[in-house]
């Protein structure tokens, strides 16, 4: 093993942002505060902040993409991502760079030999990950997999067809169906624990370089009817390479897009199959803000589409509008805003809202 150098992890997390870091290693746990920073949401250590009398107790700063900080208005404050990440984690700080050294890509870069001191309080808190063992795992599950068509993957194709989607257009070489995958979370002290077995959605994710890079899973209720009712219901696997996740995305209609010259991005994946239902352009889905933002189109694109979500947060229209900024005048970009209004009792409205209510209301005419 090598010493990562913390001057050189910021500077790469500098180029990166932090949001991406935070999203790749703590999603399980911040989701809330990733949908909303600035905003209070209740502490992911101890819970609703009410209890103590001070509202939901925490929130990632208005400029976590920079700092990657936050605070608890009962545990502390946290200026940095790599303060942030041991407080939630209790790695140590040599520990915490390593991780993050990982998700910026720089385990290739050249380093000092680690000094026997510091392999000790490395390892002793937790094992560093084992890049074959995740290629091993994201191979087992997708040989377990099943093409979305058959029979067997009902579960999956319920659960589209409750969004107004058709499981008959998806590419059995991009999004497959396990029928029963275990959820991993991790407990306060970093122990792996299994909470039970769901079917799942597979979606293999390809890096900017059109290679595949690792699996995005989201797990399915048993009988098909909504997600699963787990802490974080899609999440992305480990995929032990030393290549980056800025740039990736689900190719869901072009295994190679160099010949289309127009694609359309979204967020998730069911936004994305609804833009193509509406469309019929060939869509990929970057399944965060964050990595919308940091999305590379192919050679050859001459135009892209940018299908935001409108949240209350802004985030999704944000990060569009980072992409779009990014682009300049390479291609021509352009963003499209959910036209309907946020309902009152919701976070945002997407493009698979916005289909939905089209596809329902199409389906009671035809029934009247």
């Amino acid at each position: 093993m090598h010493r990562i150098e913390s001057a050189d992890v910021r500077r790469a997390v500098h180029r990166t942002g932090w949001l991406m870091v935070l999203d790749a290693l703590a999603a399980d746990t911040l989701t809330p505060a990733l949908r909303r920073p600035g905003r209070h949401v209740p502490c992911p250590m101890h819970g609703d902040g009410r209890k103590h009398g001070r509202g939901d107790g925490f929130r990632l700063f208005p400029d976590v993409d920079r700092t990657g900080g936050g605070i608890c208005a009962t545990c502390g404050a946290y200026p940095d991502g790599l303060a942030l990440l041991q407080w939630l984690f209790g790695w140590s700080f040599p520990e915490t760079l390593w991780r993050v050294a990982g998700v910026v890509g720089l385990t290739d870069a050249p380093a000092k030999p680690v000094a026997p001191a510091f392999a000790r309080t490395h390892f002793s808190q937790a094992e560093p990950p084992n890049p074959e063992r995740a290629r091993r795992a994201l191979r087992r599950t997708w040989s377990a997999s099943l093409p979305p068509r058959h029979p067997d993957a009902w579960p999956l194709q319920r659960y589209l067809a409750g969004r107004g989607l058709d499981a008959s257009v998806l590419h059995p070489r991009v999004v497959r169906f396990h029928p029963s995958l275990a959820y991993w979370t991790r407990d306060r002290n970093d122990r792996p624990i299994c909470l039970d077995r769901f079917p799942a959605m597979l979606a293999l994710m390809s890096g900017a370089d059109g290679r595949p890079l690792t699996l995005h899973r989201t797990y399915l209720r048993r009988d098909g009817l909504g997600k699963a009712p787990v802490p974080s219901p899609k999440k992305l696997m480990s995929h032990g390479q030393s290549r980056p996740l800025s740039g990736a995305a689900i190719r869901l209609f072009a295994g190679d897009a160099s010949g289309h010259a127009e694609l359309a991005i979204a967020e998730g994946i069911e936004t994305a199959l609804a833009v193509h239902a509406m469309t019929g352009l060939p869509v990929w889905a970057s399944v965060s803000a964050t990595l919308l933002q940091g999305f590379r189109p192919p050679a050859g694109t001459q135009r892209l589409r940018i299908w935001a979500d409108k949240d209350r947060s802004g985030a999704g229209e944000h990060a569009a509008s980072v992409l779009q900024q990014r682009l300049g005048d390479s291609l021509d970009a352009r963003i499209l805003l959910p036209p309907a209004p946020i309902p009152a009792d919701a976070r945002g409205i997407d493009w698979a809202d916005v289909w939905l209510m089209r596809h329902s209301a199409e389906a009671e005419r035809a029934v009247t």
